[in-house]
């Protein structure tokens, strides 16, 4: 970590700061990747993204401490994506773009007058949870897509009967659903975030890097004492500069090596079991129930480390693999409800560099979009129509998919950056330039 973030991050550990989001972002200092218009546009969304949340959300969302009840997701976690932390493992450049990304998609809607946004804003403040978090992020992705095609968008649309719904934009009606992993591997996620900041605490100070697998899930004593072995096993590299193997309570190897960490050095979990098919049916068939006030709607699943996640086995089919399962899985809720015109399950948790090419899966029942986006997410969406209804909304949605890699730049050059993501960044961390599908 840089000199001055390390210092920030000290003080805000220490209690005696508190976190914001200039310290999430990071020194300017450290923060070699970014071309001067780069550090201009860092200034803007740090005020934009106070402004958004307001000064008392970000505690909340970075600081497990908040949460209340025992209730693990009363926060976001934000801090282990935030980009001064990034350094450990070259991710600065990527976190980067994906907070701008947030940034421009609000600061676009709140700019064209977007109905909706301000009731968006309190829910966001007063629900500081992660499915809150990912449900304001894709309604804000959402009319952002609609908004760069040329289309009238609403956030929070009045339904027929009912509370409020989440997106319309033009003729398309869009409910929201968020899809994150189970209470067993959410309990896995913190623990492992637990081991890694502890291992980062130990770097300190010490030209040592760690590669290898994070423990089991372990609690209390067993988790005590595997942070005594590895306290050992840091300062004994350190000493004698040979590689130091900790091993589990099940055998897994996590090994301390001497040096600065190779490219592609890796830290990796266990295997935790979970039906996510079951679960993922489940969350769709209530809001199946919840939208029958709506007329005719949409129902867009946000899945976040849930069947997209490594090592799920869905995670590792080919999209077209993937597009017909749930085509299958999914299908007979069209046919139950027949309200719901169709059903997306959409992901862009993996990171890749360089991004891969395009890929599309057309299928007798779906269809499936991989797209990278700047500067190195992968996005994966599967679009599963009711058959022979509405043709022309499913068009309206498949365009979206499609051109998706040009959003950001687009709400970009309506923000007054006109070069876009590519004039932000320097050097390597320029990212691949995607032709543009739509037109200001």
């Amino acid at each position: 970590m840089h000199p001055p973030d390390e210092e920030t991050w000290r003080a805000i550990s220490q209690g005696s700061r508190a976190i914001d989001w200039e310290a999430w972002f990071g020194s300017p200092d450290g923060a070699d990747y970014l071309t001067p218009a780069g550090h201009a546009v860092t200034a803007r969304a740090v005020a934009g993204l106070t402004a958004f949340f307001d000064s008392r959300w970000l505690p909340k969302a970075v600081d497990p401490s908040y949460a209340s009840g025992g209730d693990s997701d009363a926060f976001v976690g934000l801090g282990g994506v935030a980009p001064a932390l990034q350094i450990l493992n070259g991710g600065e450049p990527g976190a980067w773009v994906d907070a701008v990304r947030w940034w421009a998609a609000y600061s676009y809607l709140e700019e064209a007058g977007v109905p909706g946004l301000a009731s968006v804003r309190r829910d966001a403040r007063r629900d500081v949870t992660l499915s809150r978090f990912l449900h304001t992020q894709t309604q804000a992705r959402l009319a952002l897509l609609g908004a760069a095609h040329g289309y009238q968008v609403e956030l929070e649309p009045v339904k027929t009967r009912g509370g409020p719904g989440d997106v319309r934009i033009g003729p398309v009606f869009i409910e929201v659903v968020t899809f994150a992993e189970d209470q067993k591997l959410k309990d896995y996620e913190q623990f492992r975030q637990a081991c890694r900041m502890h291992l980062f605490a130990l770097d300190r100070g010490r030209t040592i890097y760690w590669e290898g697998d994070f423990p089991e899930l372990l609690h209390d004593d067993d988790f005590e004492a595997w942070k005594r072995h590895t306290e050992e096993a840091s300062q004994q590299c350190a000493d004698s500069g040979a590689a130091v193997d900790v091993l589990s309570n099940a055998g897994r190897r996590l090994t301390v090596r001497p040096g600065m960490a190779p490219q592609g050095t890796t830290l990796t979990g266990a295997t935790v079991e979970s039906d996510q098919g079951r679960r993922l049916l489940g969350k769709v068939r209530g809001k199946c129930f919840k939208t029958l006030g709506t007329g005719t709607a949409w129902i867009w699943v946000e899945d976040h480390s849930g069947l997209f996640s490594f090592p799920m086995p869905f995670a590792e089919m080919s999209l077209a693999a993937k597009t017909d399962a749930l085509a299958d899985l999914l299908t007979p809720l069209l046919e139950e409800h027949i309200h719901v015109a169709g059903i997306v399950v959409s992901n862009a948790a993996r990171r890749r560099l360089p991004l891969p090419p395009d890929e599309d899966a057309l299928r007798p029942a779906a269809q499936g979009f991989r797209r990278g986006l700047p500067l190195d997410r992968v996005r994966e969406t599967i679009v599963i129509p009711r058959r022979i209804l509405l043709p022309e909304q499913t068009a309206l949605i498949a365009r979206m998919c499609d051109a998706e890699a040009d959003a950001l730049d687009w709400a970009l050059r309506k923000l007054g950056v006109p070069g876009g993501v590519a004039s932000l960044l320097t050097g390597p961390s320029t990212p691949r330039r995607v032709s543009p599908l739509w037109t200001p």
